[in-house]
């Protein structure tokens, strides 16, 4: 059966523009007259449109979306290293790529369906890790709209539907992670409950993991560290070593920020077993963060909280060392925890540095811009500390940033 939607007058104009197509040829594809094209997009009006127009429109659509992807894949692997650190491919690449395919979904799925979903989560954590999550939430939005549509109307066997299944539950987790960067709140809060209710409909036992932890992680941003310990103790049944490990730092995060300093440090410790048992396969993309500068950056985290600044600036100092290119909004996110522990043990110099060194960082990331907004704060009660006052003038717009 087609589903028929109403397209707005810009959504109209939009696509005739992704197919590069003239007015004359759009309307003489969809049987209409050129000047009702053009009224539409003049306009802006709701277009009801036939079943037959309806069918036009969904090919066309699918048409567009697998030009404007093929290009966007051919961009991002032809464009050097040193571009890609610009922002204009993160803009506009991924999200227009996004934008063009949700809605699609017809047809028969297979293999490479799976496998453009699972490259599109790829790309998604790694630009991530690179870059940060301010622009790119809304790229991982289309992406999972457009996954869930496919599950919905396409048609499948048993063993694909369940590879896209898991395909989807991956790609919905990044976006909650995705969306947690960005401070997108509620985004992330139901990306990763939705990953929760795939990975029971696959029988996934890593996925549901990975979902709790997200939940976990998303409660501690929120100041809710009891719930995020329930969260990420439910996921720290994992048995996979690195879903495991991933899991007991949320436990480590939420255990300090609850005040059990031993919860922390049990978990942490925890942590770099699971992890010291993984001998297997190489890592899995979402979890190539995953490694002990990662476990020493979450250990200062917690040591920040539990009130250990000189044990935390040790441990920030040899994660950031040991971090490569690859994780630079991780390493920007760490620089402003170093700062935070160095203003805490009355380093109010070497916090300013910390936290420049932070700001000029190449990375979009909200959860970085708010909590450099919440250091500001404490190094601005030291005024007279040198580069404190050139600190502030240049980070003025952080004043405005909740805390």
């Amino acid at each position: 059966m087609t589903i028929v939607r109403t397209w707005t007058g810009r959504e109209a104009k939009v696509l005739r523009a992704a197919m590069r197509s003239s007015v004359r040829d759009f309307a003489a594809r969809l049987g209409v007259g050129t000047r009702t094209v053009s009224k539409w997009e003049a306009r802006g009006a709701g277009i009801q449109p036939t079943p037959e127009m309806q069918a036009v429109l969904d090919t066309a659509l699918a048409q567009a979306a697998a030009d404007v992807q093929a290009r966007f894949c051919q961009l991002l692997d032809e464009v050097p290293a040193e571009y890609l650190r610009r922002r204009t491919l993160v803009k506009w690449g991924l999200v227009a790529t996004a934008s063009v395919t949700a809605g699609v979904g017809a047809g028969r799925l297979g293999a490479a369906d799976v496998a453009r979903i699972d490259r599109a989560t790829a790309r998604l954590c790694g630009l991530d890790h690179r870059h940060g999550g301010e622009t790119l939430w809304r790229a991982g939005v289309n992406w999972a709209q457009e996954a869930c549509l496919m599950l919905e109307r396409g048609s499948y066997g048993g063993a694909v539907g369940d590879q896209f299944l898991v395909a989807t539950g991956n790609l919905q987790i990044r976006t909650g992670w995705l969306a947690c960067d960005a401070g997108q709140h509620d985004v992330a809060q139901a990306s990763f409950a939705d990953a929760l209710a795939v990975a029971r409909q696959a029988a996934d036992a890593e996925i549901e993991t990975r979902a709790l932890a997200g939940l976990g992680f998303h409660s501690n941003l929120l100041g809710r560290p009891r719930e995020g310990l329930r969260y990420a103790k439910a996921a720290a049944a994992a048995k996979t070593p690195r879903a495991k490990a991933a899991s007991l730092l949320s436990v480590a995060v939420a255990g300090a920020r609850s005040g059990d300093a031993a919860e922390a440090e049990g978990a942490i410790a925890g942590a770099r077993r699971a992890l010291d048992a993984d001998r297997g396969d190489p890592a899995a993309e979402w979890a190539t963060f995953l490694s002990p500068l990662e476990i020493d950056a979450v250990e200062a985290t917690c040591a920040v909280e539990t009130g250990d600044p000189a044990r935390a600036e040790r441990l920030f100092e040899r994660a950031i060392a040991g971090y490569g290119d690859g994780f630079a909004r991780n390493v920007a996110l760490y620089r402003v925890r170093l700062a935070q522990a160095r203003v805490r043990a009355g380093a109010v110099d070497g916090a300013v540095e910390a936290a420049e060194a932070a700001l000029d960082a190449d990375v979009e990331s909200r959860r970085v811009d708010t909590e450099l907004g919440r250091v500001r704060q404490e190094i601005a009660r030291h005024p007279r500390a040198p580069g404190v006052e050139r600190f502030l003038a240049r980070t003025k717009e952080f004043s405005a940033l909740p805390t």
